[in-house]
């Protein structure tokens, strides 16, 4: 039995094409789903859309401070785990989820496979990196998504245990967008989401964020994150927020109507580390609401531009970077996460690894 632990949007894409490897296979597998996403269009769409089977147990932990959930994803993961005794667990990502998940996992003696291993922002205030951290160093095997991620596990001692695929997410990628028939014509738009912890976390930043906004040239299309829309409501921003006549605040989406927003775009503003990346999927440029050391290659292409909203010369500068942005056709995107076969080389190297 292999068992597959996710709990948010980015992991149920980056599952889908694993899962899908591994059953052509011929594997026994169980999904586990902490709750940590628990709206439906946060949730419950993706695994209809992504043709995953709906997971044997939810765990319902979503809510309360990192360290209740991540708590009561351990409880109720040791329990599971007990029973099912799997010969493998497969970890995705950063969340609390992933950590909670590599913790028990170790405890019990269950090896693990980290997907999308070796990320840094060197930067340990990031809850996030502290995930990365100890579940990169708890697994069995790691599956990077990039050159770079490899060369940070290489530094951390871990090069033995670490492998390059492609970024898996490319694989789902591409799987919705060649079944995707694309209006035309069509106008360009601003894609945004907004949902870190550190762009939510007072009314100052998120007025800054709604600031740059009123600022940009274009209509901007922003399925909004619950937790977002709860916080502009507390703060007394939400009214700001719908008199931005340019602004189309929308609810969450699946992923195929991502997918056709995103090769809409011309832009991506967003704080996610996911779509940052999906941006070279789909040909728009990159704007990156924090200062954070994220995908250096696309930093490096000037794909990708990071900014302070809170700052204004860092502001003006973004600015700039997004009145010069235009969609690009596809040979001249970025190239650095590989070829749309990730899934497929994980199965080999776990096989390879005896670990299936």
């Amino acid at each position: 039995m292999i068992t597959h632990i996710v709990g948010n949007r980015p992991q149920f894409i980056k599952l889908a094409p694993l899962y899908h490897a591994l059953e052509n296979a011929g594997y026994e597998q169980s999904i586990i789903h902490s709750g940590q996403h628990y709206d439906e269009n946060m949730s419950d769409v993706f695994f209809a859309e992504l043709g995953i089977p709906a997971p044997r147990v939810n765990l319902s932990a979503g809510g309360g401070s990192h360290a209740q959930m991540t708590a009561k994803i351990m409880v109720g993961l040791e329990e599971e785990l007990l029973a099912d005794r799997p010969k493998l667990l497969v970890l995705y990502g950063d969340t609390n989820t992933t950590l909670a998940g590599a913790i028990v996992a170790a405890k019990l003696c269950i090896p693990i496979a980290h997907v999308e291993a070796g990320p840094r922002t060197h930067d340990q205030e990031n809850p996030e990196e502290c995930n990365r951290i100890v579940t990169d160093h708890l697994s069995k095997i790691l599956f990077c998504p990039d050159t770079i991620s490899l060369q940070n596990l290489e530094r951390e001692g871990l090069g033995q245990a670490a492998y390059v695929t492609g970024d898996i997410m490319y694989d789902t990628y591409l799987s919705i967008a060649d079944g995707i028939q694309q209006p035309d014509p069509q106008e360009e738009i601003i894609v945004m989401t907004w949902h870190r912890q550190e762009n939510t976390c007072s009314r100052e930043r998120m007025e800054s964020i709604l600031q740059v906004v009123e600022r940009l040239e274009g209509k901007i299309v922003c399925p909004l994150h619950p937790r977002t829309r709860k916080c502009l409501a507390e703060y007394g921003l939400w009214e700001k927020a719908e008199k931005i006549a340019h602004l189309e605040i929308i609810e969450p989406v699946g992923y195929t109507e991502m997918v056709r927003l995103m090769n809409r775009a011309r832009l991506i503003l967003t704080d996610s580390g996911g779509l940052s990346k999906e941006s070279s999927f789909a040909g728009a440029k990159c704007l990156f609401m924090l200062e954070m050391d994220l995908w250096d290659d696309l930093v490096k292409d000037q794909w990708m531009h990071k900014f302070n909203p809170q700052d204004e010369e860092s502001v003006e500068e973004a600015l700039r970077f997004a009145k010069q942005a235009e969609r690009v056709a596809l040979p001249e995107r970025p190239k650095h996460y590989g070829d749309g076969h990730a899934a497929e080389k994980m199965v080999q190297k776990l096989k390879e690894r005896g670990m299936i």
